[in-house]
């Protein structure tokens, strides 16, 4: 009844021109971001709208009537407080009932096997018209918080006045980009409508903003691809379920505690095909030692088993025989220690290429420490910083520069700790049981601290590349 009076109410803004507003007066609030997301008025500018006879005018501006009445028409729709998924032209028994079909709508952004444990899990979200809704709104807010590089929004209020008083008043959303809406009116009813906004722009001569919202089968696309990507977490954990008979084969030695897809690249492989990352666990490992096996898809299948039924034992047996290690984890249960296989060894060519490069990279950095003495000898004086080019061509072209044989890092073994301040830190064991401390992503790992390591603390951000034998003494490069 409420929305039907509203309704009545302004059908005379049509039938009769008596009836039409005095003004309007439009008041455009900058806010700027103060503290933690805080707004704070910066400016307000004041635009009024004022009937002269059969048109309106704002400041030498011309606005017909007819703009006029289609502006508070759109406002007072009864039909503005409806936010529902048929608004926007989608079918909810569609959602609920097709959830096959609408996965036909993914466009394989990220690319999913399918097997029947993810289309199980991801069926349930699609089927779900609250999860279209969520991710609708989503896009609709969009633009609404301040961000790095946006320190202000915008607001738009409202008054519309008959006789000299206000009758109406709405405002929009606070906003940096996007749309207007939801607008408020003065009983507190959040305003779907985008009409409202697109003659609210051609009183006022904005000319940027937000297209028309987006409807029927371009946005259930949309949404589909959304939820899906949303989820993709939780489908690659269901990723190993396509080669549980080849990852049952480990069962004979362990127990299968974690099981997932590797999600991103960048840590532990980079242009291997699809990877599976397979926690295991048996009584030859400490408590708080995991084996992860990374096997990477071939073909139809998986990397044989065989290399890491074969090897498994001498690896565990020889990282927990690094003293400083294995002393740590005892003493600290709350640490972790992540001793990791690759296909058939215990390291694999993206990491050998991160802490080692190879011949041809040194050569680069060879030439390039060359020419820069060479200029010195010449009387050249460079603008930048020799000392600091030196140092990142170092890092760049011949990561750890210890210019190691590549068949000798092929026989090392790559493991993570986590230690008892949930620090990370990378190392390898290297073949003659040296090891090498190659990433530590915080200031310390275990007892020892960055600053104490590395001298040139500009550069070690990650890379800290120090070399220790088993019982934790530093060794000199």
């Amino acid at each position: 009844m409420r929305k039907l009076a509203i309704f009545f109410s302004f059908l005379s803004l049509h039938a009769a021109g008596q009836d039409l507003p005095d003004s309007l007066v439009v008041i455009h609030n900058t806010y700027i971001n103060r503290y933690f997301d805080v707004d704070s008025l910066y400016r307000s500018e004041r635009y009024t709208i004022i009937r002269k006879g059969n048109k309106y005018r704002l400041n030498h501006r011309n606005i017909s009537t007819a703009l006029i009445n289609r502006f508070l028409t759109a406002v007072n729709n009864p039909d503005n407080t409806d936010h529902s998924l048929a608004r926007y032209q989608l079918d909810t028994n569609l959602i609920r009932k097709n959830p096959e079909k609408l996965l036909g709508l993914y466009d394989s952004r990220i690319q999913v096997d399918w097997n029947q444990q993810q289309k199980d899990y991801i069926f349930t979200k699609l089927s779900d018209p609250a999860l279209y809704w969520e991710n609708l709104n989503y896009h609709l807010s969009s633009g609404a918080s301040y961000s790095m590089h946006q320190d202000s929004r915008n607001e738009y209020r409202v008054s519309v006045y008959h006789k000299g008083s206000p009758t109406h008043q709405f405002r929009s959303r606070k906003f940096v980009w996007g749309y207007l809406m939801p607008w408020v009116n003065q009983a507190g009813d959040s305003l779907y409508n985008y009409h409202i906004e697109g003659a609210f722009k051609k009183m006022l001569n904005i000319r940027k903003g937000a297209s028309p919202p987006l409807t029927g089968d371009t946005l259930l696309k949309i949404l589909v691809n959304d939820i899906v990507s949303n989820d993709i977490r939780a489908l690659y954990k269901l990723a190993p379920y396509t080669y549980q008979k080849e990852l049952d084969e480990l069962r004979t030695d362990f127990s299968i505690i974690s099981e997932e897809e590797v999600y991103g690249r960048g840590r532990y492989i980079w242009n291997e095909p699809a990877t599976y990352k397979i926690g295991l666990k048996n009584n030859l490992m400490y408590e708080n030692v995991i084996l992860y096996f990374l096997v990477s898809k071939t073909g139809n299948t998986i990397y044989s088993r065989d290399s890491i039924k074969k090897d498994y034992a001498d690896y565990i047996k020889r990282v927990q025989s690094i003293t400083f290690i294995s002393d740590y984890i005892k003493q600290n249960p709350g640490s972790r220690l992540d001793i990791y296989y690759f296909n058939n060894k215990g390291i694999n060519t993206y990491n050998i290429d991160g802490v080692n490069t190879n011949p041809d990279e040194w050569k680069k950095h060879d030439r390039w420490v060359l020419g820069l003495a060479e200029d010195t000898i010449r009387g050249i004086k460079n603008k930048f910083d020799i000392e600091k080019s030196i140092k990142t061509s170092e890092r760049v072209n011949c990561g750890c520069n210890f210019r190691f044989e590549q068949s000798y890092l092929e026989k090392a073994i790559f493991f993570e700790l986590h230690d008892a301040n949930d620090h990370t830190s990378i190392w390898f064991l290297l073949p003659d049981n040296k090891v090498l401390l190659y990433i530590m992503d915080n200031q310390s790992a275990m007892h020892f601290k960055r600053s104490d390591l590395v001298s040139d603390h500009q550069n070690s951000l990650l890379f800290t590349c120090v070399l220790f034998d088993v019982n934790g003494n530093l060794l000199s490069r």
